[in-house]
């Protein structure tokens, strides 16, 4: 069994045991495992963002988050993802308590990203969202990812991103840091010359690391001269990538990212 599929039935159970959980409890109160999960930086974290999406389907759970969020407590890489989903709650104390506490992204021009719900029932333009795609004034997604023989590959290829839905598509680029693929994780390297390289870990020996950075270069360091290496709590996919598109801008571009499939 390979490490990636080991790690897939993991992601699996554990969610599965999250839905056993909250079924359980219902709206009695908030799960104290599930906030244990969101907290726990040793937790993959898609498994802490499975937590935080259940904890987000009970008023309990979600006014728990919200108070971590005021408490200062709640953690950055998955307030995104918390947003999202408390945007979407049936709840109207919910929702507003989450937009003061937990807010929505904000576009290019200043106004907030509508709930995932909301820009589903929206039909963009593939063409367009081709040109935003490669736009280098906006997302400039090309510069890090690879379809078929275009783009560098220093996050995971696109070509049949498509397949994963609209849905999942329009999340990954709202919350990256809560969605990051196994092997893609950023890492920081600080060298006894006191010399900081951050990116993709490539390599790990005896000998040397390597990191592929976002500028597409492979940096070697002597493992001899390795002083400190850190894995990134954030993706290298900014959080902030939203600021340089439109609602129009990422509706078309997640409608392109639709028309890549399987062939």
């Amino acid at each position: 069994m390979t490490k990636r599929f080991s790690l897939s039935l993991r992601r699996v159970g554990f969610v599965f045991l999250l839905s056993l959980s909250c079924s359980a409890i219902g709206a009695a109160e908030a799960d104290p495992e599930l906030l244990q999960s969101v907290l726990d930086e040793k937790t993959d974290v898609q498994l802490r963002d499975a937590a935080v999406k259940m904890l987000s389907k009970t008023k309990e759970g979600a006014l728990a988050m919200i108070a971590m969020a005021d408490k200062g407590t709640f953690p950055d890489e998955l307030k995104s993802s918390a947003a999202l989903a408390l945007a979407e709650s049936e709840d109207e104390d919910v929702v507003k308590k989450g937009a003061k506490s937990l807010p929505l992204p904000v576009m290019k021009d200043g106004t907030q990203i509508p709930p995932v719900s909301k820009l589903l029932d929206m039909t963009g333009d593939p063409k367009a969202g081709r040109d935003v795609f490669r736009s280098a004034s906006g997302p400039n997604c090309i510069n890090c990812h690879k379809i078929d023989d275009e783009g560098k590959e220093i996050g995971p290829p696109l070509s049949t991103i498509g397949e994963k839905g609209k849905e999942a598509n329009f999340e990954s680029i709202l919350a990256p840091s809560a969605s990051i693929q196994h092997g893609f994780e950023a890492w920081t390297v600080k060298t006894t010359s006191g010399k900081i390289v951050s990116g993709i870990l490539k390599e790990d020996s005896d000998e040397k690391i390597v990191l592929l950075t976002t500028e597409g270069v492979f940096e070697e360091i002597p493992a001899a001269e390795v002083k400190k290496k850190t894995q990134q709590k954030a993706s290298l996919m900014p959080e902030n990538l939203i600021k340089t598109m439109t609602t129009k801008d990422l509706v078309d571009l997640v409608e392109y990212l639709a028309t890549l499939k399987v062939k």
